[in-house]
């Protein structure tokens, strides 16, 4: 096998990382706020304005931000209803995480006992 060029390096490391499946659900999931997001949609949809109120230390911009990128991963669905308001759910897709969000979940409460308890 002949040497490789740093730029075919660089090319084949990034053909790695975009195929593996680690790397798509970090790029996914791994956002400060997306499994947040996720999960205040997991229990019903939400119109923005909720979604801010439920998470008061998150910008607009980030928000905005944030259900762009889950909708453009297919996690989150934007609907506008017939009085003009937009509300967000969890897609068909989105709901394959439900047990991600509920075991991050479940381990941030047990992980928080155990810094209390420590």
């Amino acid at each position: 096998m002949g040497s490789v060029s740093p730029s075919e390096a660089q090319d084949m490391a990034e053909t790695a990382a975009s195929g593996c499946p680690l790397t798509a659900a970090i790029n996914a999931l791994g956002g400060k706020w997306n499994l947040i997001v996720l999960y205040w949609l997991d229990l019903e949809p939400r119109r923005f304005s909720e979604l801010q109120r439920l998470m008061p230390d998150i910008s607009h911009k980030v928000l905005t931000d944030t259900l762009r990128l889950l909708e453009q991963e297919g996690l989150v669905a934007r609907e506008t209803r017939g009085d003009a308001h937009v509300e967000y759910a969890l897609s068909a897709h989105g709901e394959s995480v439900r047990p991600l969000i509920h075991a991050v979940r479940q381990w941030g409460r047990e992980h928080l006992t155990r810094k209390v308890s420590a």
